[in-house]
């Protein structure tokens, strides 16, 4: 707390010197910390406020219309959930949850019933770990699944970084969205986006401004 203080008054007492002069710096610093504790690439990578901003983004970033379906469980956060069915709902595609008992908690039973629900997906927000019920599914498995598929997988790891063991890139969903004020024990308001290098000049902020088509 006494750290994040500091860095307040320091953007006080000389704005321009912190956000034009030093930002950079400091971003690439944290960053670079961030993506070696996570096991991601620092061009794939970016800062956001919270793992349902970075799945906003992403929905957001997508070209989506009839016939295509946003798919995920029914152990998704509820946030997840308004924020899937309002897109589709805007876009005219589907969107629908696959039942997973919650009973059902070894890998197997539960990649088995996932698998079988992504009948004609377009895209599939999975939890890394769930937030109602806690349940960790087996994204290894699901990701290989989805990527012979032509299945594109966004993973909602808000839980995972500091609870399990995580190599984003070997593990290579299209992308990772995942907060760093649960089990990291960062300061709230601190998350973060990883895109696969075949989305990354089309996924963009919620807000677009200065950086777009930046290299």
């Amino acid at each position: 707390i006494d750290h994040q203080q500091e860095l307040r008054t320091a953007f006080e007492a000389s704005p321009i010197e912190f956000l034009d002069r030093n930002r950079d710096a400091m971003i690439d610093t944290a960053a670079e910390e961030v993506c070696a504790f996570v096991g991601a690439d620092r061009d794939g990578f970016g800062f956001v406020s919270n793992a349902t901003t970075a799945i906003g983004c992403v929905l957001r970033s997508l070209s989506l219309g009839p016939g295509d379906q946003l798919v995920c469980t029914d152990h998704v956060y509820n946030g997840i959930r308004q924020l899937m069915s309002h897109v589709a709902e805007g876009a005219g595609a589907a969107y629908r949850e696959i039942p997973v008992a919650v009973h059902e908690a070894d890998e197997s039973s539960i990649a088995e019933a996932v698998l079988a629900g992504l009948d004609g997906a377009t895209l599939l927000v999975i939890d890394h770990v769930s937030s109602p019920t806690a349940i960790r599914f087996p994204i290894a498995e699901i990701v290989a699944h989805c990527r012979k598929e032509g299945i594109l997988v966004l993973v909602d790891g808000a839980h995972a970084p500091g609870m399990v063991e995580l190599d984003i890139t070997a593990l290579g969903p299209d992308w990772y969205a995942a907060n760093l004020h649960k089990w990291a024990c960062a300061p709230p308001g601190a998350g973060f986006l990883w895109a696969a290098p075949q989305h990354r000049r089309s996924t963009h902020p919620m807000t677009v401004s200065h950086y777009l088509g930046a290299s």
